[in-house]
């Protein structure tokens, strides 16, 4: 088999020994006619082609790598020929959804605790009180606490229907990343309020929670595509 085709956005390019390599089936006539191959980082014509500089996430590494004449044997293919699209639905599409909704949880956490520690710490010394003693920000703190709370709860309910599979199991993981993605941003832009000066330098976490968390919403599937799934799946449609 000879791989030809430059890809975008491949995390940990260049790093990871082994990468999922989706193509066009040879001879297929639909664009869902796809294959999926193992390709090993050290196979001939296999490289990265570009750097990764990015406004966050800046320990992904998702550089755009390319593969020239890469010959690999057809024992690498990892599903039967023409299975790759739905391979990529019913397989991959639910665990990167997961743990990629896992991480959004994790970055709004993140920057609740780091919230949580400014207040209680910096202190307005003319007037004798710590950044908690406002009401304001303490509001605030509680609407961080509760949107990561919910975006926890709902990914738990989400990891129960996967291991308990029902009539609304597809749904709830298409929603998973999704939520947990907006409620990343959600909570990290209260952060950067509540901490005000202080969380744009780089002795709080909060910025680059901030950052990391703009990240999800526009990993594929985007929120956007997302909530256009859900929206099919609610009206009956089909997704694609």
């Amino acid at each position: 088999m000879i791989l030809n085709a430059t890809k975008s956005w491949v995390t940990s390019a260049g790093i990871a020994d082994s990468y999922v390599v989706s193509t066009r089936t040879s001879g297929g006539q639909e664009p869902t006619d796809t294959m999926l191959y193992l390709v090993l980082k050290e196979d001939p014509g296999f490289t990265v082609s570009g750097p990764w500089d990015s406004l966050g996430m800046r320990g992904n590494a998702s550089a755009p790598m390319e593969l020239r004449e890469c010959a690999i044997s057809t024992e690498r293919a990892l599903c039967k020929p023409g299975d790759g699209f739905r391979t990529m639905l019913e397989v991959v599409l639910p665990w990167f959804n997961l743990g990629n909704a896992a991480i959004s949880v994790g970055v709004a956490e993140a920057a609740t605790q780091a919230t949580t520690n400014h207040l209680n710490a910096s202190r307005l010394e003319h007037l004798g009180m710590t950044l908690a003693d406002l009401p304001n920000l303490r509001a605030r703190l509680a609407q961080m606490r509760i949107e990561t709370d919910r975006a926890r709860a709902h990914l738990v309910s989400v990891i129960d229907a996967v291991e308990n599979p029902g009539p609304s199991t597809t749904l709830f993981v298409l929603e998973s990343k999704a939520a947990a993605a907006e409620a990343a941003i959600r909570v990290t832009d209260l952060g950067m309020q509540t901490c005000g000066g202080a969380a744009f330098s780089r002795h709080l976490t909060v910025e680059r929670n901030f950052r990391d968390a703009r990240a999800m919403s526009v990993m594929a599937p985007t929120s956007d595509v997302l909530q256009d799934f859900i929206g099919r799946a609610l009206c009956g449609m089909p997704l694609f």
